[in-house]
């Protein structure tokens, strides 16, 4: 009998550590997913020299064919800085802001973590920002 309870009992170890292992595992595809995002986002800003139209529509392109959630919630405000207007149904935020330089703009994506057992929903934001965009007037002339 003493040698049942102490089999079951490690069979509850091994199946608690291949939980965490599973989630550890899950949490880090999630989060690579989220840099991944929050880059090519930055990347496309920076190629058309700030968040234009053509941007926004190649921005809602690129997160079609990557799968991101759409999720319909208004960015808040970051440091005191309020989002650039966004139509988008995806949900990232843009932020604008202005140097003597240059303007830059700071994107926020969202990891979303859906339990489905649980039923709670976790949202972990990351925040990226691009070089300064020169304006290009002041260089011309």
């Amino acid at each position: 009998m003493k040698e049942a309870i102490g089999t079951s009992m490690v069979f509850n170890l091994i199946l608690i550590f291949i939980s965490v292992f599973i989630i550890l595992f899950v949490s880090s595809i999630a989060y690579s997913k989220g840099f991944k995002v929050r880059n090519r986002l930055i990347d496309i800003i920076e190629k058309y020299d700030g968040f234009t139209v053509e941007a926004q529509q190649e921005i809602d392109e690129n997160l079609a064919s990557i799968g991101y959630r759409m999720v319909d919630k208004p960015c808040g405000d970051h440091n005191g800085t309020m989002p650039v207007y966004n139509n988008s149904p995806y949900r990232y935020c843009v932020y604008q802001y202005n140097t003597s330089k240059g303007d830059y703009y700071g994107v926020k994506v969202f990891i979303h973590f859906d339990f489905p057992l649980i039923g709670g929903f976790i949202e972990i934001p990351i925040y990226g920002e691009t070089r300064v965009l020169f304006d290009k007037s002041e260089v011309e002339g």
